[in-house]
């Protein structure tokens, strides 16, 4: 079950009678690659700039961030599973825009850590009801740029998957051999690993 705040949680229970506005932040750290240094931007279902702290997925700290907003963002709904199923989170963003440019052709976005938070407007003061709550922490998993044709709307895709799930189905291409094993220690368990297959053992023999 997940653990949200009192704040929140009353924007939720009371949205039957008063509403709800909800928004989606959306944090990705590729690597410039210019100069090959982290370098993250920040997008939201809003329609202007916004500068709001958050609490990092990777840290658990409050971080100030700024979100750019108009830019026709989507996100497709998060899957909550009990499985280990990889489930893919799909962000759909117009390509006009000059922070989107910046993200998709400045910065390399392979393997990209992505944080997607959720927040909640008040629908009378138009303010946060809550601070915005983790939602989903993924990797990205492609960003194809899609050339439309003229007079066409382009966007940009954003496929992200669960970072934890992502590890676990990972494979180790390593393997075991005497040369890596004696790197730690002068450890020689390995030292007969290549030729014991062939060995002839005369059990009971002279």
């Amino acid at each position: 079950m997940k653990n949200i705040t009192s704040a929140f949680f009353a924007a939720l229970t009371g949205a039957r009678d008063k509403g709800l506005v909800p928004r989606r932040f959306v944090w990705i750290t590729g690597k410039d690659l210019a100069s090959g240094a982290p370098a993250s931007i920040g997008l939201w279902t809003g329609d202007d700039d916004i500068n709001i702290t958050v609490t990092s997925g990777v840290t658990g700290l409050p971080e100030a961030r700024t979100y750019y907003g108009g830019l026709n963002l989507q996100v497709s709904p998060i899957p909550r599973t009990a499985d280990l199923t990889i489930q893919t989170v799909t962000i759909t963003i117009g390509q006009i825009a000059p922070a989107v440019q910046q993200l998709v052709r400045g910065y390399d976005l392979r393997l990209a850590p992505i944080e997607i938070h959720d927040m909640s407007f008040d629908t009378g003061t138009r303010l946060p009801s809550a601070a915005p709550e983790i939602a989903f922490l993924g990797i990205a998993d492609g960003a194809p740029i899609k050339t439309p044709a003229v007079g066409q709307d382009g966007d940009i895709e954003i496929s992200a998957i669960s970072a934890a799930i992502a590890m676990l189905e990972r494979t180790n291409p390593a393997k075991s051999s005497y040369e890596g094993q004696k790197r730690r220690s002068g450890d020689e368990f390995g030292l007969y690993s290549s030729t014991v297959a062939n060995w002839q053992i005369p059990w009971g023999q002279k």
